[in-house]
């Protein structure tokens, strides 16, 4: 399977909102599915309603007017197909896919941010397009889409149960609810297997497991949420306010699902009005307005690019040389074949070296390195050389627009034309830049262009333990594009150091069987080193014996050793040496997927769209990592970030996808952590790398179950989720590059930097137990750290009220709870440490009968820093057992022959009660009720009757009939297609 690939941060800047109409929303599609025409026509009907539902849903404010559809280079082409832009290639918001093994054919959206932030892209497969029985499952397709935009533009979460945490059913005042938004959705509690009522617990009046809430799928009052059971047919709203909004629209805050959870018990528009859409689209506009979307069709073109080098007197020297190195490397081992690669250099002036050519063999590698630069002299005119590239570009004549430039400098423009005289032409030509900054002087301006013309910005600081040079240029061909592409290399390692004469440098790397083919040792050297690499099987490979392997550039300062075909998987060591005295080498392997098509593991990593830092003690700055094995997450990976650091040695920090800190939702397979205000050590740019290695036994892929992302719910579902199925994954290395970041304002010394980071917010509190006979509850969650994620808090506090808004308003001091016994104080002052598990034993004796209590938790720090209330959970005791028990007073035993008459007696009397309750209510009934009613009616005696406990309206408990549960028999799901109003 090819990987589709998006990276976020970009999601909003790509995608144009232009009075009232998202444009630019590009669909890209999977090279290895089959070309279907009918797919691209069922997407557009989709997508059209998809609008118009958009349109109502956003209360007449929002819709969309122009999707791109990115046709695979593969596909036979057709007369009305434009040219693909590379900015409209790198950055897709939907992707059209193989199934992910985590959840078929349903639609999602993997989220990795908190509220209120973007996701990476909504996934779709042809089945979902193609299929009516698939499509069926989730509904109409233009709510489902609805649904999905707005975990992806808006950063909404799911309102049905989706986590561990979540529950299917909460109790409040003593009576159990659904979980659901808004509290206006009708439905029956029944058991998921038989369709049937449901049984309760003995004690508690619980709904047994099985129990799930299914909705009234015919003539359903709800109008929201579209969150929550999108498919219903009368759902058409996003909930709101939970007290200012009409009765129908209020968001249930009390639900325990992943949007209170994450959105701080904010309802889906109190997050959406915070978004800019919502700022520019301010006024409503007419109910008439025509919502039909402009759909254009472009193909993959080979990539053209443009590679513009500074050769400026301030790369004189050993500048020069390294970057010739990291050039060769580059155009060695990273660019695609079939693509096409041109050279610039700029100084005073501008120059093209090479012409566009297109890479169809290792003799137009060399021919192009033979052309890149000797010599440096004269000033710095970064316009110029833009220029100079964007006629480079231009000059293709299949394609005159778009096209890429990784443009590298190290100095300040102090000669015109400038960098801003070209920014402009450069975005309306769709022209992607990537730019590397080579040295602490280097233009600053380049990173914004970089950012608003689609690109990325690396960093590489000169330091002889850097491999930044290599990772920044590797990652601008690895990166590129939301279809990754099989004839692209991907990098595994990447080592820098110095071999001294008389000794040898060694290091090993490990071959995957997900990798292994057309696999590449490239070591860059200050002076000449000898190579040799052994492999399994007593592989061994030297310069002297297979001399066909070897390619050197001694000019340039690159020795390749090129494995062509196939090599075994397993662990393979090279050794250096050197006849100089010392030689600085930087070494990177590369290896392409062992099988066309076939699933491969990948690393993708990013940070944040805003890179610029004002210095702030409270400053937190999130790394991601994505590690994945086709689509299907990898978890129990090992993954780092590498920091290189101004004045500074370089800072390791682990990155982790356990659900706290910077990792909203664990086992995702995005890997997250903060760089933080103490990481930091001046200021100046930083550059992260970003290492993953699959651990043995340790480290699993996915295969099967229901993954943790924000995906649409089922018709037959009711949110929760099946246990991920996974298997053991084998080791692997992968290295890439997040990019760099720069800060200003640092403070003159370290020691002026206060701490005050608090701790993460806890989210994922949970109640494991609860025994309201002794009034103690066992309370769960995942320990978070003193600074966010990191180390050990000092102590927790539990906030406790009886009405949630207090609990939510109070603060630090008003609802703190005082009256715990020795052990829990004891428990609550010795934290374990960040990602461990605690559990505590609360005693809740002073619980009143038909009372609520709410409930959360609050970490503090060692400098009484403390963070944001956990999720709230809630502790009720019911107004009576579901069958009450006698106890004997102490010392009065039941004589014997009561013990023996008492049980006939009571079973007698109950079965008479049953008589008369069943004459009664069939003289009462009307004459169309069915014999499985009365039956259901006679059973609710022996248990709470779920009909006065379903629905909670202004307050008020109130009866409804049940809907025939034959509707949600496995039988008949199908008959309510028509309901559902489904395109054929």
């Amino acid at each position: 399977m090819v990987k589709l690939m998006v990276l976020c941060g970009l999601i909003d800047a790509k995608v144009k909102l232009v009075d009232n109409g998202f444009e630019g929303i590009v669909v890209a599609i999977n090279p290895y599915l089959k070309q279907e025409e009918a797919m691209l026509r069922r997407l557009e009907t989709y997508l059209t309603d998809t609008s118009k539902v958009l349109f109502r849903a956003t209360r007449n404010q929002l819709y969309f007017r122009e999707f791109i559809i990115v046709i695979p280079e593969t596909w036979k082409a057709l007369h009305y197909y434009e040219n693909a832009l590379d900015i409209q290639l790198d950055r897709a918001q939907i992707i059209i896919d193989h199934a992910n093994p985590a959840y078929g054919d349903a639609p999602y959206v993997k989220q990795y941010a908190e509220c209120g932030q973007p996701g990476l892209y909504i996934h779709l497969t042809p089945s979902y397009l193609l299929d009516d029985d698939v499509i069926h499952k989730w509904g109409q397709p233009q709510k489902t889409l609805v649904h999905e935009w707005a975990h992806l533009r808006w950063g909404l979460f799911d309102e049905y149960p989706i986590d561990a945490q979540d529950a299917e059913f909460y109790r409040y005042n003593g009576v159990w609810e659904p979980t659901r938004c808004t509290t206006e959705v009708e439905g029956s509690i029944l058991n998921q297997f038989t369709s049937k009522q449901c049984s309760f617990d003995y004690f508690t009046g619980k709904p047994e497991g099985a129990c799930r809430f299914f909705p009234r799928m015919k003539s359903n009052k709800a109008v929201s949420s579209l969150m929550f059971m999108q498919y219903l047919e009368s759902i058409v709203e996003f909930c709101d306010d939970p007290v200012l909004s009409p009765q129908p629209l209020r968001h249930n805050y009390l639900a325990p699902n992943r949007q209170n959870r994450l959105c701080a018990y904010r309802s889906a528009w109190e997050v959406m009005r915070k978004h800019s859409d919502f700022r520019k689209a301010s006024h409503p506009l007419p109910e008439d307005t025509d919502t039909t979307p402009k759909f254009r069709y472009v193909q993959v073109q080979p990539r053209k690019r443009a590679l513009v080098l500074d050769t400026s007197g301030s790369m004189t020297g050993s500048s020069l040389s390294v970057m010739m190195r990291a050039a060769s490397n580059y155009i060695l081992s990273c660019i695609e074949t079939g693509s096409r690669l041109g050279i610039v250099q700029f100084n005073t002036n501008a120059t093209i070296l090479s012409p566009l050519v297109q890479i169809n063999s290792e003799a137009d590698r060399q021919t192009l390195i033979k052309s890149l630069p000797r010599q440096a002299d004269g000033k710095t005119s970064i316009g110029a050389g833009l220029e100079k590239g964007l006629q480079l570009l231009d000059s293709h004549e299949d394609s005159k627009a778009g096209g890429t430039i990784i443009l590298i400098t190290d100095g300040k423009e102090n000669e015109r034309p400038f960098l801003a005289d070209f920014h402009h032409e450069l975005q309306a030509k769709g022209v992607v830049v990537h730019s590397l900054a080579y040295g602490q002087r280097a233009e600053q301006s380049i990173a914004q262009l970089s950012k608003d013309t689609g690109g990325k910005t690396f960093f590489y600081s000169g330091r002889k333990d850097s491999t930044a040079f290599i990772d920044g240029l590797a990652a601008t061909v690895v990166s590129e594009g939301s279809i990754r592409k099989p004839e692209v290399a991907l990098p595994l390692l990447t080592e820098a150091g110095t071999v001294f004469g008389g000794s040898s440098l060694s290091g090993e790397f490990y071959v995957d069987s997900s990798v292994g083919r057309d696999t590449s040792l490239m070591v860059s050297y200050s002076h000449p080193v000898n190579v040799s690499i052994a492999g399994p099987n007593d592989v061994e490979i030297a310069r002297d014996t297979h001399p066909e392997h070897y390619q050197m550039d001694e000019f340039s300062g690159v020795l390749k050793i090129h494995l062509s075909g196939l090599i075994e998987s397993g662990t393979w060591v090279y050794n250096i040496s050197t006849n100089e005295p010392q030689s600085n080498v930087l070494v990177s392997v590369q290896s392409k997927p062992r099988d066309l098509g076939s699933d491969v593991v990948h690393v993708t990593s990013w940070l944040p769209e805003e890179t610029s830092i004002i210095f702030d003690p409270t400053q937190k700055l999130g790394v991601y990592a994505e590690v994945a094995r086709g689509s299907a997450p990898v978890l129990g990976a090992e993954v780092v970030a590498i920091v290189e650091r101004p004045q500074s040695v370089s800072l390791q920090i682990p990155l982790r996808d356990n659900g706290i800190g910077s990792d909203v939702i664990k086992n995702d397979g995005v890997y997250s952590a903060y760089v933080m205000a103490r990481d930091m050590m001046g200021d100046g740019r930083y550059n992260i790398k970003i290492k993953a290695t699959g651990l043995q036994g340790e480290t699993k892929v996915v295969v099967g179950g229901s993954g943790p992302w924000s995906q649409a719910l089922e018709v037959t579902s009711s949110g929760q989720r099946s246990e991920l199925q996974t298997r053991n994954l084998e080791r692997f290395q992968r290295v890439t590059a997040a990019g760099e970041f720069r800060v200003t304002g640092f403070p003159e010394t370290f020691s002026e930097i206060p701490d005050n980071i608090a701790p993460s917010r806890i989210t994922d509190l949970h109640i494991s137990l609860f025994d309201p006979g002794e009034g103690k509850a066992v309370l769960e969650w995942t320990a978070v750290g003193d600074d966010m994620d990191r180390g050990k808090a000092s102590r927790y506090t539990i906030h406790l009220s009886s009405k949630f808004d207090q609990l939510l308003a109070s603060n630090a001091n008003e609802s703190v709870w005082t009256d715990v016994d020795d052990q829990l104080l004891w428990n609550l002052s010795n934290p374990q440490p960040a990602g461990q598990r605690e559990s505590m034993v609360v005693s809740l004796r002073q619980l009143r009968d038909n009372e609520t209590i709410f409930m959360g938790v609050r970490a503090t720090d060692d400098s009484d820093n403390s963070g944001d209330l956990s999720n709230v959970v809630t502790v009720s005791r019911a107004l009576e057992l579901a069958v009450p028990i006698e106890h004997a007073p102490p010392g009065h035993g039941v004589p014997f022959y009561l013990k023996l008459l008492l049980p006939p007696v009571f079973m007698l009397i109950i079965f008479l009660c049953l008589i008369l309750v069943l004459a009664w209510t069939r003289r009462n009934r009307k004459l169309d009720c069915d014999d499985d009613q009365e039956a259901e009616m006679a059973a609710s005696i022996f248990s709470l009757d779920l009909t006065t406990m379903n629905y909670r309206s202004e307050g008020q408990y109130r009866q409804r009939h049940l809907e025939d549960v034959e509707t949600w028999s496995r039988d008949s799901l199908g008959s309510s297609r028509e309901s559902l109003n489904m395109p054929r």
